[in-house]
């Protein structure tokens, strides 16, 4: 601000673009960054919102690489990037500054696939998070492999809709914890044991995490069902949805 009065006074051009509302912090040994606009404030701007849970290794885990949870939202009429939250223990800082870049730019959730970001197994993933959170959520925009968040499958079971909700992790791990509802399909006897569902009924696919709830739901949606959902960030996301509510 300073910069652009002192050029103003001068006579120069310089004009203030707004800001994003950026910030980042530490809480112990988790750092949380974000920047633009939050899920309520989109909605209450009017946006028609697509919302993505992504959990991935900040580097190649190997290497010892930990997980960072992005919440990434975009608007589904433009696809722009509008806001995005992390937190992690490594790798939040450089992130949240890729997306700001992005966000500053107007770039579309699509652009994000196209950035040449530095890899190397100690740095990063083969796919950076930023480049897988662009490809989500752009494919859930074009109705390839739509999203549904806890808090969406939550409200649409309790207003009495009708939705099947398929866990494909192995037996022991839904055993351990799982969506209520839900009825153990590992992804290996999907083909077969599908044929027991309605095609015609709202479908949720779900793993722990997203990768696996996603092949699932092609494997659906190539089976002729009509509506398909991954659940935004598997059942990790929906378990720490349902302690936030308690």
């Amino acid at each position: 601000m300073g910069r652009i009065a002192g050029d103003v006074i001068t006579g120069g051009d310089l004009e203030h673009r707004g800001i994003l509302g950026t910030g980042i912090l530490r809480v112990f040994d988790l750092a949380v960054g974000y920047t633009g606009l939050s899920e309520k404030e989109a909605k209450a701007e009017g946006f028609d919102l697509e919302v993505l849970h992504n959990i991935k290794p900040a580097r190649a885990e190997y290497l010892g690489g930990k997980e960072l949870v992005i919440k990434a939202i975009a608007d589904r009429k433009t696809s722009q990037i509008l806001g995005v939250q992390i937190v992690g223990e490594d790798g939040v800082d450089k992130r949240i500054d890729v997306f700001v870049t992005a966000i500053s730019f107007k770039a579309k959730a699509k652009d994000l696939f196209h950035l040449d970001l530095a890899y190397a197994p100690p740095f990063s993933t083969t796919k950076d998070p930023v480049m897988y959170t662009g490809m989500a959520l752009q494919n859930a925009i074009d109705k390839k492999n739509k999203l549904i968040t806890p808090q969406e499958l939550t409200d649409r079971i309790e207003n009495g809709e009708q939705i099947q909700i398929i866990d494909t992790r192995a037996t022991k791990q839904y055993e351990v914890s799982k969506v209520d509802g839900a009825v153990n399909m590992p992804l290996a006897k999907l083909r077969k044991e599908a044929k027991n569902l309605d095609p015609n009924i709202p479908t949720v696919t779900y793993c722990n995490k997203g990768v696996t709830g996603n092949a699932a739901q092609n494997v659906l949606i190539n089976m002729g069902f009509k509506d398909v959902f991954n659940l935004s960030g598997g059942n990790k996301n929906y378990q720490s949805f349902n302690k936030g509510k308690q």
